[in-house]
């Protein structure tokens, strides 16, 4: 009987939240925070970039974009984040260095836009480490929850700009990855015995990715030959996945694996502009929305979760052409940031707000290197919520290459 009081006492879930493990007390609902980076360069710019052409960066988001890319070329992106959580009584400040994705772009025809493109970045984060007491059958308990891990996509792609002004990408993505649940049970009660509960799943799925941006506005306006509009959509993705519980008493183990799960997760679209103003002053703007209220684990809802949807503001000062000085070479960032996240704790919505900057820098030849700042806020202090101050700084090393030139001999 007390076993089964215990196992019963574990797989409730925790009434408070707290953070811990280097992340939010947020990720252990939905598949946990969701990995939003297009690029080094939307990172600084309000994460935009659905509809802002470029030479020098691989929009992981938007495969349409890569259509400019006119040589090869390798992006690496790391992440520091800090985050400071906190309720009406405690504070706790915990810090981590993450992977932000590798991708390299390799322009095939780059008069008609064939580029193609291919790399890895995070999907989805899960880290927490909850705490708190509680009380069942007249037995007092502390709960510890511990999750860790999350989704990973792997992407590859192609663009094709069959008209100067028009160009469309498509990419295939595979999401994979491991998450990882323990929760313990410590009596407070004499005379109870503890246990542990071990939950792991593994994913594995696929979905597509299409968009298209545009930039011939200038045959209805000159006023309009600045602008250009972007468009992408990502398709529904079923994954499956494995299921293993472990249970730990004192004396013995019990371990049980489930038939293959299901976890659906929805269709996503955005859409972006940006305008040139003169020679050095780019704006650009993005909407993005995902109806997580369709997601589902096993044909049923994902608990605490709404649907999301992302609006993003950037503006950069582009660097001087033909500059002599160091200094003219930067390009600056700064952007503004509004999600209604996809977190809804007890029928709280949580909301989240970031200011973000940046700046790209010549290193060597066509290399740069790009760092980004955010500081966001989501949450409030109020039970059962707690209030994120997030610091992120990025980091991105990008190396060009020419390719496949063909030189005349003399």
């Amino acid at each position: 009987m007390k076993r089964v009081l215990i196992a019963t006492c574990i797989m409730l879930l925790a009434a408070e939240m707290f953070a811990g493990n280097g992340g939010s007390a947020y990720t252990m609902f939905g598949i946990g925070d969701l990995a939003y980076y297009p690029s080094a360069r939307s990172a600084g710019m309000g994460y935009t970039g659905i509809g802002l052409p470029s030479q020098g960066y691989i929009n992981a988001l938007a495969p349409a974009v890569w259509s400019r890319v006119n040589r090869v070329r390798v992006d690496a992106n790391a992440l520091y984040e800090g985050i400071n959580t906190s309720d009406a009584t405690a504070k706790l400040y915990q810090a981590r260095g993450l992977f932000q994705g590798v991708h390299f772009a390799i322009p095939i025809s780059p008069a008609n836009g064939i580029v193609f493109a291919a790399g890895f970045s995070p999907f989805s984060r899960i880290a927490y480490n909850i705490s708190h007491t509680n009380s069942q059958g007249g037995v007092d308990y502390r709960l510890n929850d511990i999750g860790s891990g999350g989704l990973t996509r792997g992407q590859v792609g192609l663009s094709y700009a069959p008209f100067e002004d028009l160009a469309l990408g498509a990419s295939v993505n595979y999401l994979f990855g491991k998450t990882s649940t323990q929760r313990t049970l410590v009596p407070l009660t004499s005379g109870v015995s503890g246990a542990t509960l071990f939950v792991e799943q593994e994913h594995r799925g696929t979905n597509f990715t299409f968009s298209t941006i545009f930039t011939g506005l200038g045959r209805v306006s000159e006023a309009l030959r600045p602008l250009s509009l972007g468009f992408v959509v990502t398709t529904q993705a079923n994954l499956s996945y494995d299921l293993t519980n472990r249970l730990e008493f004192v004396a013995e183990t019990d371990t049980t694996q489930s038939a293959e799960q299901t976890l659906t997760i929805p269709v996503a679209f955005g859409v972006g502009a940006a305008y040139q103003v003169a020679d050095r002053w780019l704006l650009a703007a993005d909407y993005y929305t995902q109806a997580w209220s369709k997601a589902r684990a096993n044909g049923l809802p994902l608990l605490n979760i709404r649907n999301s949807n992302r609006f993003g503001f950037g503006i950069e000062k582009l660097p001087l052409k033909d500059a002599s000085s160091w200094w003219d070479k930067l390009a600056y960032r700064l952007g503004l940031v509004y999600e209604a996240t996809y977190y809804r704790i007890n029928g709280e919505p949580i909301n989240l707000w970031a200011v973000t900057g940046g700046v790209t820098m010549p290193v060597s030849g066509e290399t740069r290197f790009t760092l980004g700042l955010e500081y966001a806020q989501r949450g409030r202090e109020q039970t059962p919520l707690v209030k994120d101050r997030i610091i992120r700084v990025s980091f991105a090393l990008s190396f060009a290459e020419l390719w496949f030139v063909r030189y005349e001999e003399e």
